[in-house]
């Protein structure tokens, strides 16, 4: 936001040298970017009034100025500027006269006539080309009104008055305004601004019989103020007009469009003038475009329009889009001579997507999409209509028409002295809080020795909760008069909650056994079900499903990891994988009474390759084991989605069901492109994590040896390994130190409903070597109970 120091001045008067101005306003937060002057204070460039000019003799392209300079006598000035005439006034550089830039000028003499000086451009002061009146972009400057000769150009067009460029953040959009600037200025050194007169005369005429109204008829429109000034004569605005939008950063076109264009400046309030004769049967419709309407905007652009965007029409077309820019057909130009005058207030978020859909941005567009005040439409449309009158441009029609709503519901905010001085370490007293508040234009009321209450001005959407009223009180205060000083807080030690130690010392002990660890989408298709054959009445389709999915493949949150860890297997197959150990160690999400789902922590392991059941099994309870988990129990399951009838089994901790494993079915394996047998185990750690053994208890290294007795027994083929060793360990008089299942075989010599599954059992003592007739009576009755349950000894 660029904010000229001598168009401030108009609202407050503040004797502070620049350095200090822009110091202080940066400390209580209205960030100083840079600060541009574009010319010095010049005593050589003066004001002149051309007394004569002609042609020169010798050179047609060459004019010869007479002007008058305030000196005793008139210089002469020889220039190739085609837009000047006798009777202007103009800025004049004298012989003897240092620019800036360290340049001298000097007299020159020009075939015979010599000038005495030179005359110049804005942009020879330091002024951008976006903002030089058209007129003047190739010739010198010609001031607007009259002055007396030799009065100071500095004086006239302000080129040394310093400009301000502040970093406006987009919570702020009270401050893009010179009135929002000049309030923050005036509250930062303790001072009130006075704001401009809306005072102006109306004839006695009605807005009435100029307009026949206006219509909303979109809700993306807040407010629409409408005012008519007749027998306006458009042409050049006054000097002072001029310089402000030039200094402000925006270039003068004519004084109706200046004056809109000084009010949005000044209010932040867009405004818009429409020549009120072109408009069909004198009405404004605000409405929402229709599909494929174009609009050919001031910009000279075709625009092709849809639904979402909201304009300006009359009764019989679209003449301007709502909040970003006018249409061409109804443009003010130099032969118009009545203007309806539009001060709206818009949807910011319909003008912001609108701006991004057309790619067109505009000083309007930039501060409704940040939002105005739907109060500052009427203060800004008589602000352009004091002007308007006091410049005798036009005659301002008594009436306006105002459609929408005419005020914000009110916000009242209370503030605690204590919270104050707790979070700023600051000890306030309620006179400073009330003092800083009202300063900043809020309205206090004191409930008690401790609380304000305080009403926000209406320009102040960014304050809505008590901390807001702090930083308020604390800006004005200034940061940098806050005292450091040291954090007391007791020292706590950071530690890895037991949830992640677990998951840590799990990962390592997996990835030791050759696992790659996987990491999925928590988010699945509700298909990945019907492709495991889940039950249609299972809990695992209780899932929760996401109400802004990126796609139907991310609908749902997973109740199970099955479905993630086949997919992986499936894909590293058409990699040419052979040979695949996989886990993953992430969340899945289950229902529950709250608003919130619960998180379980799950464990999934995979295999693919030449691996069986019980390799599965035995990777399991290893990595278990060494992370403080025995003891678990698997029983045969004939019946789990997804698995092989005959090879799955749950999995029992304490006898709780905390899972399942197995081979994974044909038709699923068909379903996911996997062509032989994998193997997938999947436990819910969350039900188990709290009964972790981390506590290790170490024994003594066995001094005496073992006896290795090796067994093969012919069972049940649907006799679980479970109960015979069991069997073996209740039965082994302490002796038992180690069972380890080898062989299970299935085939010749062995009925086609048996099986022969053979152990590894080491008998040892604590205290003795062992004998074979320490042994026998053990063996003996370990066989006895096993045959009861018609298991024999093969051999």
């Amino acid at each position: 936001m660029l904010v000229p120091l001598i168009w401030q001045k108009d609202y407050i008067k503040i004797d502070k040298d620049l350095k200090t101005i822009t110091d202080r306003l940066s400390e209580t937060g209205s960030h100083v970017e840079e600060v541009t002057i574009h010319t010095s204070d010049l005593d050589g460039i003066l004001v002149g009034k051309v007394t004569d000019q002609d042609k020169h003799a010798e050179a047609d392209r060459l004019q010869v100025l007479t002007i008058d300079i305030g000196k005793n006598e008139p210089i002469t000035i020889i220039t190739n500027a085609k837009n000047t005439k006798k009777g202007d006034f103009l800025p004049v550089i004298t012989s003897g006269t240092k620019l800036d830039d360290g340049t001298l000028i000097e007299d020159h003499d020009f075939f015979g006539i010599v000038s005495q000086g030179m005359l110049t451009a804005y942009s020879e002061l330091g002024y951008e080309d976006s903002v030089i009146p058209k007129e003047l972009r190739e010739g010198v400057i010609v001031l607007e009104g009259e002055y007396e000769p030799g009065t100071p150009l500095s004086e006239v067009i302000h080129s040394n008055s310093p400009v301000i460029e502040y970093e406006i953040t987009p919570n702020r959009p009270d401050c893009l305004s010179i009135i929002g600037m000049a309030r923050e200025t005036a509250a930062s050194f303790g001072e009130k601004i006075t704001y401009p007169s809306l005072d102006f005369k109306e004839n006695d005429e009605d807005i009435k019989d100029y307009s026949n109204g206006v219509s909303i008829e979109s809700d993306k429109c807040n407010r629409f103020v409408a005012r008519v000034a007749k027998n306006v004569e458009v042409k050049r605005s006054p000097q002072w007009l001029q310089n402000y939008l030039m200094l402000a950063g925006m270039r003068p076109i004519n004084n109706i469009v200046d004056i809109t264009n000084f009010v949005m400046l000044e209010t932040g309030q867009p405004l818009h003038a429409y020549d009120l004769d072109k408009l069909a049967d004198q009405k404004i419709i605000v409405r929402d475009a229709k599909e494929g309407e174009i609009l050919q905007t001031l910009d000279g652009v075709d625009r092709k329009l849809d639904p979402s965007m909201l304009v300006i029409a009359d009764g019989k077309e679209a003449i301007g889009l709502a909040g970003l820019m006018g249409g061409m057909d109804s443009e003010v130009t130099k032969d118009t001579k009545n203007i309806l005058l539009e001060a709206a207030n818009f949807d910011q978020a319909n003008i912001r997507k609108s701006s991004k859909t057309l790619g067109l941005r505009s000083e309007a567009s930039s501060r409704f999409e940040k939002g105005v005040p739907v109060e500052m439409a009427d203060f800004a449309s008589r602000r352009a209509m004091r002007l308007i009158d006091e410049l005798a441009i036009g005659e301002v029609v008594g009436g306006s028409i105002d459609e929408g709503i005419k005020e914000r519901e009110e916000i009242r905010v209370d503030l605690r002295l204590e919270r104050l001085n707790m979070l700023t370490g600051v000890d306030f007293d309620l006179d400073t809080a009330i003092r800083n508040l009202e300063l900043l234009e809020f309205e206090v009321e004191k409930l008690d020795e401790k609380t304000l209450r305080v009403r926000v001005p209406y320009f102040r959407s960014d304050v809505t909760i008590e901390a807001d009223l702090i930083e308020e009180v604390v800006r004005l205060y200034g940061m940098g008069n806050i005292e450091n000083a040291p954090l007391v807080s007791s020292l706590q030690r950071g530690e890895r909650s037991k949830r992640r130690l677990l998951r840590d010392e799990l990962c390592s002990k997996l990835v030791g056994q050759k696992f790659s660890e996987l990491a999925t989408y928590s988010f699945i298709s509700p298909r990945e079900y019907d492709r495991l054959g889940v039950d249609k009445d299972s809990a695992l389709r209780d899932y929760i499903k996401l109400i802004n999915p990126l796609g139907e493949d991310y609908s749902v949150m997973r109740t199970s990891q099955v479905p993630s860890m086949l997919d992986v297997i499936a894909k590293n197959i058409k990699y040419g994988q052979k040979d695949m150990r996989f886990f993953e160690l992430d969340r899945t999400f289950e229902k529950t009474s709250d608003k919130l789902p619960k998180e379980n922590i799950t464990l999934t392991m995979g295999l693919y390759g030449d691996y069986s059941f019980y390799d599965l099994k035995d990777f399991f309870t290893l990595a278990m084991g060494e992370v403080g988990f025995t003891g678990f129990t698997f029983k045969a399951n004939e019946n789990i989605y997804a698995f092989h009838a005959g090879r799955c089994a749950d999995i029992f901790y304490e006898g709780d069901h905390v899972g399942i494993m197995g081979e994974i079915s044909y038709e699923v394996r068909d379903e996911y492109d996997i062509d032989k047998g994998a193997l997938v185990l999947e436990i819910n750690l969350a039900k188990i994590e709290d009964r972790r053994v981390i506590d290790r208890k170490y024994k003594q290294i066995a001094k005496f040896p073992a006896i290795e007795r090796d067994y093969s027994f012919v069972c049940d083929r649907n006799l679980e390994s479970e109960l015979i060793e069991n069997t073996i360990r209740e039965n082994g008089s302490g002796l038992v130190d180690e069972i380890s299942l080898f062989d299970i075989y299935t085939g010749e010599h062995i009925e086609e409903d048996k099986k022969s599954i053979s152990y590894k059992v080491l008998y040892r003592a604590k205290d003795r070597t062992l004998k074979d007739k320490d042994i026998a009576g053990i063996e003996k009755k370990i066989l006895e109970c096993l045959a009861k349950e018609d298991i024999e000894l093969r051999s």
